[in-house]
């Protein structure tokens, strides 16, 4: 008795024929069904090339070769040049434009065409292409100007309370909460930098990291006091950094506490417990005494 390899997909034309042939084929030893299994295996290379062009159609689903076409579609760049594309008919050039054209940057290019116009996608551009904190800012919307009362914006900026200190000491900085009046210079002049205008947008950037440092003495500022110590071993003024949280979503605008701003003397005045202790901003430890 002959046999054959199981199969569904090879024995699906054979499964469509009425009982009756299938028992005269088995009476002939199954030829019948031998050569529906070689027309089904073709038909089955159709049905996958047919499926894998659809999932071609999409960054994470298309093949390597497919990649490279769709980078130039969508009209992606590297950010530096580290030399030409590869063949996509030879292994040599898909090896090499996996590294040239990675998915992933492609994706995150399609990913950036259709948020395009939205401010989160400043911070999240900056992030990606250079690795550093951004905290986006439409300038329009810390303009002072008479409201329509049919259409209120009562999250909008605020004029000056000169008793609210804790506002004031962010002015003119990446967190300013204050209305200003309109300035009609541009944002990108070469000469003054006109800031607050209604097609102004912009984008704060810190270059500097915070790093950590665990475990260091700090030093006895003599000259000022015996009971005064600075957190720089080497007794220098230094201030200290926020430790940056990661932000909840993607189109999240960064707030103080996802940035490495400077530590601002008011914010922790007002919000200790976001700053201080173990795994934060700074904490303080010393033999016999539980800390702050």
């Amino acid at each position: 008795m002959k046999t054959f390899a199981t199969d569904p997909r090879l024995d699906r034309l054979n499964k469509l024929l009425p009982a009756v042939y299938r028992m005269r084929d088995a009476d002939e030893k199954y030829p019948l069904q031998a050569l529906l299994r070689i027309i089904a295996e073709q038909v089955n290379v159709v049905e996958d090339d047919v499926q894998q062009l659809y999932e071609d159609w999409f960054i994470e689903t298309a093949e390597d070769w497919v990649v490279p076409y769709i980078a130039d579609l969508i009209g992606y760049q590297p950010v530096s040049d580290a030399g030409q594309a590869g063949e996509v008919t030879t292994a040599e050039g898909r090896a090499l434009n996996r590294v040239l054209i990675p998915r992933r940057e492609v994706a995150n290019t399609i990913a950036y065409r259709r948020r395009k116009g939205t401010l989160a996608l400043l911070e999240l551009l900056a992030n990606d292409v250079a690795g550093w904190p951004v905290r986006a800012v439409e300038f329009f919307k810390l303009l002072g100007w008479n409201q329509n009362i049919n259409h209120l914006h009562l999250c909008r900026a605020q004029t000056t309370d000169i008793r609210c200190v804790g506002k004031l000491d962010l002015i003119d900085g990446p967190f300013d909460p204050l209305a200003h009046t309109v300035d009609v210079r541009r944002i990108n002049s070469h000469r003054t930098v006109g800031r607050y205008n209604i097609p102004s947008v912009g984008v704060f950037v810190w270059r500097l990291r915070s790093y950590s440092i665990t475990g260091s003495r700090p030093h006895c500022a003599e000259d000022v006091g015996p009971n005064c110590y600075t957190f720089s071993v080497l007794g220098q003024d230094a201030p200290l950094f926020v430790k940056p949280e990661p932000e909840p979503e993607p189109t999240h605008i960064a707030e103080e506490m996802n940035v490495p701003a400077t530590l601002r003397r008011l914010a922790f005045a007002k919000h200790p417990d976001r700053f201080y202790g173990a795994g934060k901003s700074f904490a303080i430890w010393t033999e016999g005494w539980g800390g702050l």
